[in-house]
């Protein structure tokens, strides 16, 4: 038996090395009765079955590592709270792990899909574009709505932990009347880059028709909604914007206790400026939630100390659920902070957010680790 097993594994590794010869071992094996016939066939089938499996793992591999056509990205986002006035005075929460793959299907045609694995899972975006040239694109699917500078930025690059506030309560977020639904939204987008100036382009823009019913929910009325954003840009890293969203949505309004379609318009404009060791950005967004006129404006400043490495920067953040009414419930926040980079957008960030709410005053501190894969 011993002499068996021996003579396998001088055939398996000439095999392995050699490819046909090992087929005049097996028969020389056999001519000298140290092993049989059956033995042999045996031999052969598992060598050729193992021979099947590795072209197969050869080609799953070679799909996996070209950049081209398929690559998986992710990051994910652990954070902990403190606060003076919240039920339970300090948490550690994940709140995203994030999975994303991209890929050129041809030159022409890509695609992207993301999904979030942390506690509130779902598919994020999911669209397929066409882009023949840069000054047009054709995006389809579930994607970032084009509004504001800000909704279409990926939270590994927000300059604070949160989002602004009138960005959560205007363009799809935790406070806006149609529920959480992160700035995303199902429909046709168009885009693109014009007036090229040197190493930047003059104009951007990005326009779409939407459902109006936010992510990965489908259309509940028969209207559909617009949204598009115009970008100048009169010097490299200066960025003057204006962007508007025209829809309408089943929501119930204050006062009324029934779901009924009510219109659902913003516009805003902004500005944006960085270079190699400063960065700001500002925006003012007004919205009408069937009669109801809401406001808000930010603006953040941040301090590149050591660019890719170390930042440090204040924010002022202010916004009106009721522009008409007496300001009651009116939100200012004010938060300063510090990011540091130990890796590509992996970093540790750390906030203190002052937020008064005319009756009420919060000190908050918060600390997130990212990681970036």
């Amino acid at each position: 038996m011993s002499r068996f097993f021996l003579c396998v594994f001088v055939f398996l590794c000439v095999q392995s090395s050699f490819g046909q010869s090992g087929e005049s071992i097996l028969k020389m094996l056999v001519e000298k009765q140290m092993i049989s016939q059956e033995d042999a066939d045996a031999l052969k089938k598992e060598s050729q079955d193992q021979k099947d499996n590795n072209n197969v793992l050869t080609k799953i591999k070679s799909a996996f590592n070209s950049s081209d056509i398929f690559k998986l990205s992710g990051y994910g986002q652990a954070v902990y709270l403190a606060s003076d006035n919240a039920q339970v005075n300090s948490t550690m929460d994940v709140s995203r792990i994030i999975l994303f793959a991209t890929g050129n299907l041809s030159p022409k045609l890509g695609y992207m899909v993301m999904y979030n694995f942390g506690p509130k899972s779902g598919l994020l975006e999911y669209y397929g574009e066409y882009t023949p040239n840069v000054m047009a694109s054709m995006r389809f699917g579930q994607f970032k709505v084009p509004f504001t500078l800000e909704n279409p930025m990926s939270p590994t690059r927000w300059e604070t932990i949160f989002t602004s506030l009138s960005i959560d309560a205007l363009v799809g977020g935790p406070t806006d009347v149609i529920g959480p639904k992160s700035g995303r939204d199902i429909g046709l987008q168009v885009s693109g880059k014009l007036w090229a100036k040197n190493d930047f382009y003059r104009l951007e823009y990005a326009a779409g028709i939407f459902n109006g019913a936010g992510m990965n929910t489908v259309d509940n009325n028969n209207h559909k909604d617009f949204s598009g954003i115009l970008i100048y840009q009169p010097v490299k890293g200066l960025k003057l914007s204006g962007s508007v969203y025209a829809g309408k949505a089943p929501y119930v309004l204050a006062g009324e206790s029934v779901v009924r379609n009510h219109v659902r318009n913003r516009w805003s404009v902004g500005g944006e400026y960085s270079n190699s060791h400063w960065y700001a950005r500002s925006e003012y967004l007004y919205g009408d939630d069937g009669g109801y006129h809401r406001n808000g404006y930010y603006g953040v400043a941040m301090w590149k100390i050591l660019p890719d490495k170390l930042e440090i920067f204040g924010k002022y953040d202010f916004y009106d659920p009721d522009k008409d009414g007496d300001r009651f419930n009116a939100i200012t926040q004010y938060t300063g902070g510090v990011n540091y980079y130990f890796g590509f957008l992996s970093r540790i960030q750390l906030n203190y957010i002052y937020t008064d709410r005319k009756t009420l005053t919060s000190n908050t501190f918060a600390a997130q680790l990212q990681l970036f894969f």
